[in-house]
Parts: C-alpha cells; sequence; structure tokens
C-alpha cells in the first residue's frame, strides 16, 4: 500500500549521521528500498523477493530503522502478528555547512498535546480514547471536562470546536517569520468511511486561518501506532501542515487563507500564548466531523507541533575606513 506522506530527513555531514550513510552503503538494503518504494512487505516478502535469509533480511530493516529510512508496524497474521515493513522517507536532503539551520533557519518548536485543549463546545457522536481504553463514556461530551484526561491520545466529535493554548514564553515573537503546525486528523463517521468528507477550519487567536476538507474517516487498515485493542472503526489520518507567513496560511503548500502572520501576533489576546482552533459545523459545505490523533494513536506517533521560525540572521555591513 502507498503512504500518504512521508518525512523529509535533513542530515549534517558529521559524525551522528554516520548511521544513516552506513545503512545506504548496501547492495542489499538499497533493494530493499527500492522494492518498499512501491508497496510494505513483510520480512517474509522481502525475502523471497531477494532471494537471501529472514534472518538476513531482519538485520538489514534493524539498521534502516535505526537509520530512520524503514519503519514497521505489527498486524494480525495467520500464525500470531505479522510484522509489515515500509519506507518511512521521500528525501533526504545532507548540509555540508554545519551553521545552515541554525542560523538562517532556527526555531523554535512547542509540541501540544491533543489532551491540552483549554475551550471546546461539541456534540455527539463523540469519545476520547488513551493507549490503554476507552476514556469514559462515548458520545457523552462532559468527559471533555475531565481534568484527568492528559493521557487522552484520541478524539472525536460530530460538530463543534475545540481550542487549544500555544505557549509562548521560549519564542522570541520579534524575529518570528513563520508559523509551521503538523497535525494528523481526519473526518468523523460511524465506524468509518473512505467517502465521508468534512469541511475542517482552523483559527488563531480567533483570526480564521482557513479550512481544509477532509476526504474520509480511514479504517481499511490498522493504523501504525493505533493499540490493538480499538476496534471502533477510525484507525489512522492525514499527516496535514499549515504554514503562515506574510502571505497568508497554506496546507501542504495550498493557499487556504490571506490573513498576514503580523496581523495574527499583534492582535493576539494574551502576550504569553497564542491560541489555535479547530472546528466543524453543521452550515458547512461537507459536514464530517472530526478525529484527532496524538500520541500513541494513527500513523505518526505524535502530538500537534507547532514550529516558530525565527528570520534569517543578517550579517551586519561593513563600513570602509576613508
Amino acid at each position: 500500500m502507498n503512504h500518504e506522506k512521508k518525512e523529509i530527513a535533513y542530515l549534517k555531514a558529521d559524525e551522528q549521521a554516520l548511521p544513516f550513510f552506513q545503512a545506504l552503503a548496501n547492495k542489499n538494503r538499497l533493494d530493499i528500498i527500492t522494492l518498499l518504494k512501491e508497496n510494505e512487505a513483510s520480512i517474509k516478502e522481502l525475502s523471497l523477493a531477494l532471494d537471501l535469509s529472514s534472518a538476513l533480511i531482519t538485520k538489514h530493516i534493524q539498521l534502516l530503522e535505526e537509520a530512520g529510512i524503514v519503519k514497521s508496524y505489527s498486524r494480525p497474521g495467520k500464525r500470531g502478528l505479522k510484522k509489515l515493513c515500509y519506507l518511512a522517507l521521500n528525501e533526504a536532503q545532507v548540509i555540508f555547512n554545519n551553521n545552515y539551520r541554525e542560523k538562517a533557519r532556527s526555531f523554535e518548536e512547542v509540541e501540544v498535546p491533543i489532551s491540552a485543549y483549554q475551550d471546546f463546545d461539541i456534540e455527539a457522536p463523540c469519545g476520547l480514547a488513551t493507549e490503554e481504553k476507552i476514556f469514559g463514556n462515548i458520545d457523552d461530551p462532559r468527559y471533555f471536562r475531565a481534568v484527568n484526561r492528559y493521557s487522552v491520545s484520541l478524539l472525536w466529535f460530530s460538530a463543534g470546536y475545540i481550542t487549544y493554548p500555544v505557549p509562548l514564553m521560549d519564542v522570541d515573537l520579534s524575529r518570528i517569520e513563520e508559523i509551521e503546525i503538523t497535525l494528523e486528523l481526519c473526518s468523523e463517521h460511524p465506524g468509518f468511511n473512505g467517502s465521508w468528507k468534512s469541511d475542517i477550519n482552523f483559527q488563531m487567536d480567533g483570526q480564521p486561518l482557513g479550512s481544509w476538507t477532509s476526504p474520509g474517516d480511514f479504517g481499511d487498515r490498522k493504523g501504525r501506532f493505533t493499540p490493538a485493542w480499538w476496534n471502533l472503526g477510525t484507525e489512522y489520518g492525514m499527516l496535514k501542515t499549515l504554514l503562515i507567513n506574510e502571505d497568508g496560511t497554506f496546507i501542504d503548500g495550498t493557499q487556504i487563507g490571506t490573513i498576514p502572520l503580523s496581523n495574527i501576533l499583534d492582535q493576539r489576546v494574551n502576550e504569553d500564548q497564542l491560541t489555535f482552533t479547530i472546528s466543524s459545523y453543521p452550515k458547512d459545505g461537507h459536514y464530517g466531523g472530526i478525529n484527532l490523533f496524538g500520541r500513541h494513536f494513527g500513523d505518526y506517533n505524535q502530538a500537534i507541533v507547532f514550529r516558530f521560525y525565527y528570520q534569517e540572521s543578517k550579517k551586519p555591513e561593513l563600513v570602509e575606513e576613508s
């Protein structure tokens, strides 16, 4: 199965990147990468395709996993769990100038767990789940107010909004050039429906960033990090990247809004934080709700990640002596 979104690796040409380069320095491992470009595969399938023993394939996969090039997950097979491997990267960029990313493109990263919302107004069907079990009762919005919800890793609702505080204490707002937000989400349908569209809206400090139409609610396969006990349909979402700058807001490179970043920062309500709101309402064209994935659920083991990119430091001008 092809994968919707894969990561880009940024590597410095130094000793820390040796495992990555060493993983590529073997023909058999390059052949494994070639096979995984098309489809995920089990150890046995790779063994048959390359005419190598399963033990040898397992060692190669281990080295590729340690380098971050390949990832794997387990799903039930005929004889216990079956390990499936897939290519984790679309590309890797090697940076020979070790100062480039610190000086020209430095950033502060803030990770906000999906359980850390400060406000919401939602409608059932809805629910919460931790890595181990359902949290509270399904379709009862009161559990969204529970103070012990810190372990929640998946939440869903059919209509409404949810708002997250984004702390700014470690961010130098005077130098911010762009804000990047990555999160995994999809529509919400009872069970799942891969064609169930939903118009999902985004706001920052009450100002509209734009909307994105989720193509469906996905449950056709097991999410790579979704716990084995989970059997309520939705398994994974899509990893989306919002980028906010002076030209407006873009999602995966497509512009969805025109409000400049400076307007949002200048008009923020709280000096120490921004707010980020995700919503879906019946009045929208495609009314399909929201599933929001955190760590231990879905295809990407992450919370909501905010990156505050700084402007490139300007070099001081040289003044010639007369």
